[in-house]
């Protein structure tokens, strides 16, 4: 500093006897230096907000044109966008179904351990592949219930920050709910949930559906038979709309967060019959 002072007080003694253009640059190269440096805050903090408004535009009108996030926004309540169904006997049923597959499978490996010598060969392992079937059956069954969503949510901003889901899903039906927080976006879907919910519903109503309607007028002999068709034909159709969503998993759709995987039974609640969820989480093409 003192070097400084002393090297502009000799400036100030010695000026008199420097030409004039070199005088005015020597004093004028401060003021002129501080005013770059405020044009230059002034333009970076300009620029700043232009970016964030360009950054923020989007996110505002995505809230502004979903009518979930709108009301979300502005209530700054939860919104439900799905709840599990009561799947108590549901869950029951499969895991008795499973362990009479697995008891199958055993006594399978029982009989091949106590049959008689003098057999044909290939008796001894088919008993064997008809327990490794059974079993594997069995073991497949027990995993229905595991990773199933039992609400899904549309919460508000927390501290200024954007609207989130929030999953309360069970790894186990004895386990309890385990919460998961995710980003508009973040989380992706297996498939659309609007089509499997339709599927869903037609097959429920053909199931409630009475057999004698619009039968009442026809000849007794033309009733009976047309009676018998559709209750055949009724009852087979049960059956295999079951047998797709307890072998096949036929009405689950998949929720990807990160790099786990929830199921989502669409039989439950699904606001505006699925349509909701299918504008807010993303289909991912890529989902096995």
């Amino acid at each position: 500093m003192s070097v400084s002072r002393g090297f502009a007080s000799f400036l100030h003694q010695r000026s008199l006897r420097l030409p004039s253009t070199i005088r005015d640059a020597i004093y004028s190269a401060r003021p002129r230096t501080q005013q770059l440096q405020v044009n230059a805050r002034v333009s970076s903090q300009y620029y700043a907000r232009r970016f964030q408004h360009s950054y923020n535009a989007p996110r505002r009108s995505i809230v502004s044109s979903d009518p979930v996030l709108r009301t979300v926004s502005q209530t700054q309540k939860p919104v439900i966008l799905y709840k599990a169904p009561d799947r108590v006997w549901y869950t029951v049923a499969t895991y008795g179904l499973g362990c009479s597959t697995i008891g199958l499978g055993l006594f399978c490996w029982k009989f091949r351990s106590e049959l008689p010598e003098g057999l044909a060969f290939f008796v001894g392992p088919t008993y064997d592949v008809l327990g490794v079937i059974a079993f594997a059956i069995g073991m497949y069954i027990f995993t229905a219930p595991l990773n199933k969503i039992s609400l899904l949510e549309v919460i508000p901003s927390m501290r200024g920050g954007p609207l989130q889901l929030r999953i309360r899903a069970r790894s186990a039906p004895m386990f309890r709910d385990r919460i998961i927080y995710a980003g508009i976006g973040e989380a992706t879907i297996s498939e659309k949930t609007l089509p499997l919910a339709k599927e869903l519903a037609e097959a429920e109503r053909a199931r409630k559906q009475r057999i004698s309607e619009g039968l009442e007028d026809l000849f007794i002999v033309v009733r009976v038979w047309e009676l018998s068709a559709r209750w055949i034909e009724q009852k087979w159709s049960t059956f295999f709309n079951r047998f797709k969503f307890a072998v096949l998993r036929f009405g689950i759709a998949h929720i990807k967060v990160g790099s786990q995987k929830w199921k989502l039974d669409c039989s439950g609640y699904l606001l505006e019959d699925g349509k909701a969820i299918d504008r807010l989480i993303v289909v991912d093409d890529d989902d096995d």
